[in-house]
Parts: structure tokens; sequence; C-alpha cells
């Protein structure tokens, strides 16, 4: 989904309503409300959320380098305005 919400995250679920109908959703923040103005994001990048840190996964020594040009779709992608990075997930742990 490229939805963003108000959170700062882009939508990676759907909430269903009681009337049966559907509404993106932030599966980490729980919010349901759409961010009234999408921002531009030019010349921004993300990092993971996990850049520069050394970890051990499936038995092999890892350090993260993920950074990538912003965009709504990267993977649990959070717009932070206030920073000079925004965040997302670059799969160094894995998708299980």
């Amino acid at each position: 989904m490229d939805t963003l919400m108000k959170c700062g995250h882009t939508a990676h679920c759907e909430k269903v309503n009681k009337d049966g109908t559907r509404i993106p959703a932030c599966a980490i923040c729980n919010c349901t409300e759409i961010a009234e103005i999408i921002p531009d994001l030019t010349g921004r990048k993300a990092r993971c959320g996990y850049f520069g840190k050394t970890f051990t996964h499936q038995g092999r020594k890892v350090t993260c380098h993920g950074e990538a040009e912003s965009k709504l779709t990267l993977p649990f992608f959070e717009h932070k305005p206030d920073s000079e990075y925004d965040e997302y997930y670059c799969g160094c742990w894995g998708w299980d």
C-alpha cells in the first residue's frame, strides 16, 4: 500500500469496520487516520531502522547498510520530517 497515515507510516494493512468496509491502517501504531497532505520526498533518503547496527542473523555477523531513496512503497516506511532520514525496513533481519 502507498497510503500515508497521520502517524507517518504507510498503511501496512486494512481494518474492517463493523459495516464491512475496509480502511487503510498502520499495523505498527494501530492508526487509521489518513494523512491530509502527502509530503514531497524528492531528494530525501530513508535508512533502515537497524542501519549501522551489527548483529548475528542465521549464524553470520551482519551490519545493516540499508539506505534508499525515500518513497511510500518502501517496506514499513515512516516519514520523519524533523529528521535527516526517513525510516524503513530493508530486510536485514529476514522476512519471516
